[in-house]
């Protein structure tokens, strides 16, 4: 299954829930965006008048576990907290950049691919104790923190691998396209 939000997503909380019998379940407050079930998912789609820094808008979202999802924000994402603890995460593909975004990430199946486009400010990513990583970041990075290494500044391409990222089994691969301030991968 795939949730797409359009044209981006702003004050969301994304949850995992293992006993609901709906794929999902949507609450939005102020600006109601229109839903429209597609060919194997949904698209959440906010009218013009969204705004991601309007903080007159949120929702919650909660995403069934019994089916592996792909997350898509085509467009900005801003203060999004998304526990994805439990999911079969088939991918995760923010557009358009990001800023107070939280991630807990699920356990991996395979090689799962998460993707930042248009930068990150304030971006921390959670991942399972022991899975390896790799993350790139296309552009230049200011404090970024990976467990318990810190760096003031990273030069543009910098690229992190943990040892066993290579060897074929569960792994999250991620990239940050553009630059990113305050990133923080535990």
């Amino acid at each position: 299954m795939k949730i797409a939000f359009v044209p981006g997503a702003a004050d969301l909380a994304l949850r995992v829930d293992p006993a609901m019998s709906e794929p999902y379940e949507l609450d939005f407050d102020g600006v109601l965006p229109e839903v429209r079930p597609v060919t194997g998912g949904v698209v959440v789609d906010f009218p013009r008048s969204f705004h991601v820094r309007d903080r007159r808008n949120g929702g919650r979202v909660v995403l069934n576990a019994a089916e592996p999802w792909e997350v898509e924000v085509q467009g900005r994402t801003s203060r999004v907290r998304a526990d994805l603890r439990g999911l079969r995460l088939a991918g995760l593909d923010l557009q358009g950049g990001v800023e107070h975004v939280h991630l807990d990430l699920p356990e991996p199946h395979g090689r799962v691919p998460v993707r930042v486009a248009g930068g990150a400010a304030d971006l921390t990513i959670r991942r399972p104790a022991g899975v390896p990583v790799r993350l790139a970041v296309t552009g230049g990075s200011t404090r970024l923190a990976i467990g318990e290494r810190r760096f003031a500044t990273a030069q543009p391409g910098y690229v992190f691998t943990d040892p066993g990222f290579a060897e074929d089994g569960d792994r999250y691969d991620i990239l940050v396209a553009g630059g990113a301030d305050a990133l923080t991968l535990v």
